[in-house]
């Protein structure tokens, strides 16, 4: 399992070579890189979601955007070490939190109508599969982000059901010779974002198989997004996502 990184590789990655304006320049601040380092992971291992839904052909009884956060908080669990985890799993909800935050302190009402749940339901939902996985090893981060205790009742139920789910299509991506992965393609190997996902498209491509390649890349979008196109089967990240989990982090401070 994947241990603690962020401060170390991230720091090290922005700071050890002569990157181009271009690059993201990853702050020194050890909890405000693990803040971006880890909603870049857990964004990431959403889009990664979306990718399969497509190209392994999933149906999806719901709404596909919770099935993809679902698959995000799963990845957390399995890849990395109880530590790292835990940090990711934290640092995802606080965004949640802060995007919720921001909305209501600037008078927006909730956007019922978008495809995804509301920021507040993703933040308790991520947290209640993040503890059913291990109650007993998670009660204090339950406790400390507030789980209310008639929702941690349900979580071992909600994780085992997204597990049966989720694993049955895991399980499906054997990686045998001629199988494709996924390939990060226009992107600065100078830039710590691209960095952080090229260490999780090799975990992922030593793992598993794919029917077909699907592209991750970095790339302006004139907005702080991520997204999968299935026209060609490609997951970018805008560049402006992690500047913009740096600016609501340091708005919080």
């Amino acid at each position: 399992m994947r241990g603690r990184f962020f401060a170390g590789l991230l720091l090290g990655s922005a700071l050890g070579a002569a990157a181009p304006v271009a690059a993201f320049e990853m702050p020194e601040d050890e909890a405000e890189a693990s803040f971006i380092g880890s909603n870049i992971v857990s964004t990431f291992y959403h889009e990664l979601g979306h990718a399969l839904i497509d190209v392994m052909q999933v149906p999806v009884l719901g709404k596909e955007e919770d099935a993809a956060d679902t698959l995000s908080a799963l990845l957390v669990h399995a890849i990395w070490n109880e530590e790292a985890a835990t940090e990711i799993i934290t640092d995802t909800a606080l965004s949640y939190a802060l995007y919720s935050a921001e909305a209501e302190a600037a008078g927006d009402a909730p956007s019922y109508s978008d495809e995804h749940s509301l920021d507040q339901q993703r933040y308790y939902n991520l947290i209640c599969l993040f503890y059913g996985a291990s109650p007993g090893e998670r009660q204090a981060t339950a406790d400390a982000l507030e789980l209310p205790a008639e929702r941690a009742e349900r979580c071992p139920d909600e994780f085992a059901q997204a597990q049966a789910a989720w694993g049955t299509v895991l399980d499906g991506l054997e990686l045998t010779e001629g199988a494709m992965g996924l390939v990060l393609v226009d992107t600065d190997p100078d830039d710590p974002i691209g960095a952080l996902l090229q260490a999780e498209i090799v975990d992922f491509n030593a793992a598993y198989g794919l029917p077909e390649e699907i592209t991750v890349q970095i790339a302006p979008c004139g907005q702080a997004n991520a997204f999968y196109d299935p026209s060609d089967r490609s997951i970018t990240i805008c560049s402006e996502y992690a500047e913009d989990a740096q600016r609501i982090y340091e708005a919080s401070q």
